[in-house]
């Protein structure tokens, strides 16, 4: 099994570890052609999910239509694109680019993700005491959009979720446990 994560300093290896039972657990259970783990730099909050862009530079929006959170590029640490056989396949399209905040609005997640799941996690978890995560889960009928906050006091723990429920987390968390995993990448 691959790893989605690589970890730096300034990651908290336990946080890590969920992020990829999360992914693991979702890519066993759903399966897609490819998806997509990104990186950010720091916490995010719940705001993002859904979130679409700023009309005339001020005013944010959310479309009924799903667009991709319009993260700037500087806040991007890392993507990566995994194929269904769980290779790991490079850069290739850039999720978030640089462009006018007005050029967001149309950035569909129905169009950029194409039978594919996308995946964002917070940079920065060792010196936070808090993290975030964010799901485009790809369905049948569109991209199924959830958020997760956590909090770290002795361990990690769900504080937050919006989008999908407790449940069905530890579910996905559950399925990616159970997953044999290689940490060479392959």
């Amino acid at each position: 099994m691959v790893r989605y994560t690589t970890a730096e300093m300034t990651d908290d290896p336990h946080y890590l570890d969920w992020v990829e039972a999360v992914v693991s657990g979702v890519e066993e259970g759903i399966k897609t052609d490819h998806a997509y783990v990104v990186k950010i730099d720091n916490w995010f909050g719940k705001r993002w999910l859904g979130f679409s862009g700023k009309a005339l530079g001020a005013v944010g929006v959310r479309k009924r239509k799903l667009t991709l959170p319009p993260f700037i590029p500087s806040r991007v640490v890392s993507q990566h694109r995994f194929w269904d056989a769980g290779t790991h396949c490079g850069r290739r399209r850039r999720l978030h680019e640089w462009q006018r905040s007005g050029e967001n609005l149309q950035r569909y997640a129905e169009t950029l993700l194409p039978a594919a799941h996308a995946f964002w996690y917070s940079g920065r978890s060792a010196s936070n005491d808090r993290a975030s995560f964010m799901a485009y889960v790809s369905m049948p009928d569109g991209h199924w959009p959830w958020y997760v906050g956590l909090q770290r006091k002795e361990e990690w723990r769900v504080v937050e979720c919006v989008g999908i429920g407790v449940p069905e987390l530890e579910g996905f968390v559950r399925r990616g446990i159970e997953q044999p995993r290689n940490t060479d990448g392959k």
